[in-house]
């Protein structure tokens, strides 16, 4: 069985640690690996032998903040088709605007409930296997305030 590798770029250690907790959950064809910022994660990704299945990419960062970072990946074309979700605690419609004009496949409103984190990593996890867009459409008819597809 092969692991895939979903890499979270976020500088916050509090919301490491709750995708942390949230993998754990999950089964073992999946491997959390994290960045703290977007220079950090676009070192990472030049180094990595294989793509990374997912990104879920936090939006306030500094430094390169997750707009800037999401640009520069998005521009690159061996980081051009990667998967990424943005993820920030911002409902605001412009930055949901911003992620699908940026080309994110999605944006999440970080959830503060743990089991809310755990039903959508698990629902987005199980649609790496050929049904992510699906899957994506199911969790945001799911959670219409929290999760909206590009």
């Amino acid at each position: 069985m092969e692991t895939r590798i979903i890499l979270l770029i976020d500088d916050d250690c509090d919301d490491i640690a709750f995708f942390k907790e949230a993998f754990a959950e999950m089964d073992d064809r999946f491997t959390l690996i994290c960045a703290d910022g977007g220079a950090k994660a676009i070192q990472m990704l030049n180094e990595m032998d294989s793509a990374p299945a997912l990104i879920f990419l936090d939006a306030g960062m500094p430094m390169i903040n997750g707009w800037e970072c999401l640009k520069l990946l998005k521009a690159e074309s061996r980081f051009a088709s990667y998967p990424i979700i943005m993820a920030s605690t911002s409902q605001l419609s412009s930055g949901i605007e911003k992620a699908r004009d940026l080309g994110a496949l999605a944006y999440m409103i970080k959830p503060w409930d743990f089991k809310e984190l755990v039903f959508m990593i698990k629902l987005i996890c199980a649609g790496l296997d050929g049904a992510l867009q699906q899957n994506l459409l199911d969790l945001e008819l799911a959670m219409p305030n929290h999760f909206f597809v590009f």
